[in-house]
């Protein structure tokens, strides 16, 4: 039999992780909502939800997502994707590639979304475990395409190696790796452009690299880091150290500056309008044309939705040529997370 990749549908999809891996979640009602009006939306309805097995303690975010499933038609759900990650130690968060644990994952989250009434369902494993050989996982996930348990298999964290070698096993559906103005490896590494060339999706997640890309961060520059919650990861991460936030700062200012007043938008709005105008373009940074490029904003309100996709714009080359100025005077500083987690990222 042959298999084909799930298709994304869109321009956005939606990221779900703070809905339910914060140190203060939001009420799943509250969530729901919000998920309602993001999938339903007649301008920037996201056709594709992400998730995670470990997203929050007893599998709150499977819970969370279970119950919107539940609450719509299955014409709704029909229409809609879920990507979830899973795959790794509940303990230490580790990629766990084995065939075990692969099955026990599978099993556990198809558990939560019923066949009959259930979206197109992709599995991917949270990064590259280094101790099974990566086609060998990607043979056993796989395998519940075969069945019918999930639809299709994404990847996650990966470099061009990983990609390369998981497509000899199995078709890919997309690929999910972090992409911001602030975060610009996934172009810097080629990783971009072998997706290009094998018209892959990129799931660009943490578009707005977790809050830092907003009106919010620099009209408040003084008191951000001071309040980020107690128990929030990026206290953990380099650009929300004080040092490396205070020499990245020139740069966030400037391109605030220049969405306010050259383009008259939001600077979370440039900064996803910078990504939707990268995804499909040609001849950029020498990638003939680019593949598609979703990013999966989240937002746990549906005014904060609404803020970061209702004023999107259409920006030009020189516009972009303008943004690359902004960091050739301002170079960006820090890891993408720490020097502890460098070593699990793009393997």
């Amino acid at each position: 039999m042959s298999y084909k990749p799930v298709e994304i549908p869109g321009k956005f999809g939606f990221g779900t992780m703070s809905m339910t891996w914060t140190p203060a979640p939001p009420a799943f009602e509250q969530s729901i909502d919000t998920l309602k009006f993001v999938t339903s939306h007649p301008e920037f309805g996201t056709k594709l939800i992400n998730g995670g097995e470990f997203y929050g303690p007893d599998d709150a975010n499977l819970k969370l997502l279970q119950e919107f499933f539940e609450k719509n038609t299955p014409e709704e759900n029909a229409s809609l994707i879920v990507s979830i990650k899973g795959g790794v130690d509940p303990k230490t968060l580790a990629p766990d590639g084995s065939k075990e644990s692969i099955a026990k994952s599978i099993e556990n989250i198809a558990s939560y979304f019923p066949k009959s009434n259930r979206p197109k369902l992709l599995f991917e494993i949270a990064r590259v475990d280094s101790r099974v050989p990566y086609p060998e996982t990607i043979g056993y996930i796989s395998e519940f395409v075969k069945n019918g348990t999930i639809d299709g298999i994404s990847l996650s964290e990966v470099g061009k190696d990983s990609i390369q070698s998981a497509l000899k096993v199995f078709p890919i559906s997309c690929v999910e790796l972090e992409l911001s103005l602030f975060s610009q490896e996934v172009i810097t590494t080629g990783i971009l452009e072998e997706l290009s060339k094998r018209d892959i999706p990129l799931i660009a997640y943490s578009p707005l690299c977790r809050g830092l890309l907003t009106d919010y961060t620099v009209e408040n520059a003084d008191t951000f880091l001071s309040n980020i919650p107690q128990g929030d990861i990026r206290h953990h991460l380099d650009k929300f150290q004080p040092e490396t936030f205070a020499k990245n700062l020139p740069a966030l200012k400037e391109l605030y500056k220049y969405a306010h007043d050259v383009k008259q938008t939001t600077l979370e709005s440039l900064a996803l309008s910078w990504i939707l105008k990268v995804s499909g373009s040609k001849n950029f940074r020498g990638i003939d044309q680019v593949t598609r490029i979703l990013p999966i904003p989240s937002g746990s309100t549906k005014k904060r939705v609404e803020s970061n996709l209702g004023s999107l714009i259409e920006l030009t080359d020189a516009d972009l040529d303008a943004i690359d100025k902004i960091f050739k005077e301002h170079p960006i500083t820090g890891l993408r997370y720490n020097k502890a987690l460098e070593g699990t990222l793009f393997q």
